[in-house]
């Protein structure tokens, strides 16, 4: 395929990813998310992906399964919930690719639906999920003892002192209303150690510096004393600065290995199963 049939080729779609075609061309996806496409690439270089098996949740056009194939994975299989006709119908075929995509919600998602995988990359979701734990539950229970969870999402500054989830609707959410789960970091690292994970690395795309956090903190302490004074407006001023740090999100990367968690433990049956505690002896 000559380079015009090429661009004639691919003209017919429309990409979400920027991918490299040839020296000359690549797919006109959106700029946009490069920076943080290329974060997440950089942490998933630091892993050796030879033999291994990696899903891919959330693979739109392929950007990270085909990067996963260039490194030697042995089986990549990405999942979303809107499958990409630029990647089943053009891609895939034009790089002779193995990759095998399919439209699945990830709530569906099952150990019996591909078996288990050593690695997960799982970038740009979980601030889309209305039920982020158990979409973390289900990526759990298909990852092997010793597995890699690579995660991409917006943290929300929100309190770091406290494990916290923010969950907007509507206009409300920083971005737009199907996103609607923003955890601050706290809450993830958290969240994830609870299921049986340790996180081993974190890296911010962009992150306010603790000079500018810190301000918005005294800000708002200022505005709640002057509350209490009853000064006139001062109450409209403190739910504007409110709204400084709910959408304040700033894009990370998450690395986290699963250990295993103890499937007989009394908190795993009052979470996921059912239990004898209150009747027992």
């Amino acid at each position: 395929m000559n380079e015009h049939e090429l661009l004639q080729a691919i003209s017919h779609y429309k990409f979400y990813h920027i991918i490299q075609l040839n020296d000359n061309i690549a797919t006109p996806g959106n700029p946009n998310f490069v920076p943080a496409q290329n974060l997440f690439i950089k942490h998933i270089k630091t892993i050796d992906l030879k033999g291994k098996r990696v899903l891919d949740i959330g693979c739109r056009d392929g950007l990270f399964s085909f990067l996963a194939e260039s490194m030697g994975a042995e089986e990549i299989i990405g999942i979303d919930n809107d499958i990409s006709k630029p990647a089943t119908e053009f891609l895939i075929p034009y790089f002779k690719s193995k990759v095998k995509m399919v439209q699945m919600n990830l709530y569906d998602l099952q150990p019996d639906s591909f078996g288990t995988f050593d690695v997960v990359f799982f970038p740009g979701v979980l601030y889309h999920l209305r039920y982020p734990f158990w979409g973390l539950r289900a990526i759990r229970d298909v990852l092997r003892i010793g597995g890699d969870l690579l995660i991409d999402t917006p943290i929300w500054e929100g309190d770091p002192n406290n494990a916290l989830l923010y969950c907007p609707i509507g206009n409300e959410s920083p971005y737009e209303p199907s996103s609607c789960a923003f955890f601050n970091e706290k809450g993830l690292v958290d969240t994830l150690t609870s299921m049986g994970f340790e996180t081993v690395a974190m890296e911010y795309l962009k992150r306010k510096s603790i000079e500018e956090r810190k301000g918005i903190g005294k800000l708002i302490n200022v505005m709640k004393r002057l509350r209490k004074r009853n000064i006139a407006g001062m109450k409209t001023c403190l739910s504007m600065v409110y709204a400084i740090p709910n959408s304040a999100v700033h894009r990370c990367v998450f690395h986290s290995k699963f250990q295993g968690y103890d499937k007989e433990s009394f908190l795993t049956k009052y979470w996921e199963g059912v239990h004898d505690f209150h009747n027992g002896n």
